[in-house]
C-alpha cells in the first residue's frame, strides 16, 4: 500500500524520442487529437464526450497501474517532433494467443485443444494523412525497446486481419515473425507477429 516508490513512476512516465518523434502519456490537452483517432483509425462513431471519458479512464490508469505495480498497459501519444501535433497512439494490452491454432495437424488421437495463455500486445495507430511515412515502425521500435527494458518480457506480440497488409508490413519491419492463423477462428486472431526479447535469447542460447 502507500505512493509507488519515484523511481516507479518515472518508468511508467515514458518520454521516449527518436529522430522524428515522441512518444509520451496522453495528457488532457490531446482530446481533440484523439477523438480523431478514435473516429479515422479505429471506425467508432462516439461523441466528443465518450473520448473525454476514454481520456479520463487512460490518465487514471497512468497512476493507478502504477500504484498496484501492474504492467503499464495503456495508450501512449505519438507526437510529431516538427509540429508538435498528436498524430498517433502506440500502446501495450493484455493479449490472449492460443498458440495452437497456428500448430499443425496434431494427428489422429490428438485433438486440437483451445487453451490460450497471457502474452504482452502491442498495438499502434497514425492517422490517415501520416501514414506510409515510417512513422508507425517508428515509434512502435522505441516503445518495444523501452518495454523490453523496463519488464524484461520474453516476447511480444502483435495481431491484426488477414486484409490488414499495412500492420503487417509493420510487424516484418520491427523484425517481428509473423505467422496466419489457417482456420479464421477465432476472429479477433487471424495474423500474429512474434517478436522475442534479444536479451531473453542471449540468455537462451539461442
Amino acid at each position: 500500500s502507500g505512493p509507488p516508490r519515484a523511481g516507479w513512476l518515472v518508468m511508467y512516465t515514458p518520454h521516449l524520442e527518436t529522430e522524428r518523434l515522441v512518444v509520451r502519456p496522453y495528457s488532457s490537452v490531446d482530446l481533440k487529437a484523439r477523438h480523431r483517432l478514435h473516429r479515422e483509425c479505429f471506425g467508432t462513431d462516439e461523441s466528443p464526450d465518450a473520448t473525454r471519458h476514454w481520456l479520463e479512464w487512460t490518465l487514471a490508469a497512468y497512476r493507478e497501474l502504477a500504484r498496484l505495480y501492474q504492467p503499464p498497459y495503456a495508450d501512449y501519444a505519438i507526437v510529431l517532433k516538427s509540429t508538435r501535433q498528436v498524430i498517433g497512439g502506440v500502446g501495450l494490452v493484455p493479449s490472449v494467443v492460443p498458440w495452437a491454432t497456428l500448430e499443425t495437424d496434431p494427428g489422429e488421437g490428438h485433438p486440437r485443444h483451445e487453451f490460450i495463455s497471457p502474452e504482452f500486445g502491442l498495438f499502434w495507430a497514425v492517422l490517415p494523412e501520416y501514414q506510409r511515412k515510417g512513422y508507425a515502425t517508428e515509434a512502435a521500435s522505441v516503445f518495444v525497446r523501452w518495454i523490453f527494458d523496463m519488464l524484461m518480457p520474453r516476447r511480444i506480440v502483435a495481431s491484426t486481419e488477414y486484409e490488414n497488409l499495412a500492420s503487417q508490413r509493420v510487424m516484418r519491419n520491427l523484425g517481428m515473425t509473423v505467422r496466419e492463423n489457417p482456420f479464421r477462428q477465432p476472429p479477433w486472431f487471424q495474423v500474429l507477429g512474434v517478436l522475442d526479447n534479444p536479451a531473453a535469447m542471449r540468455a537462451e542460447g539461442t
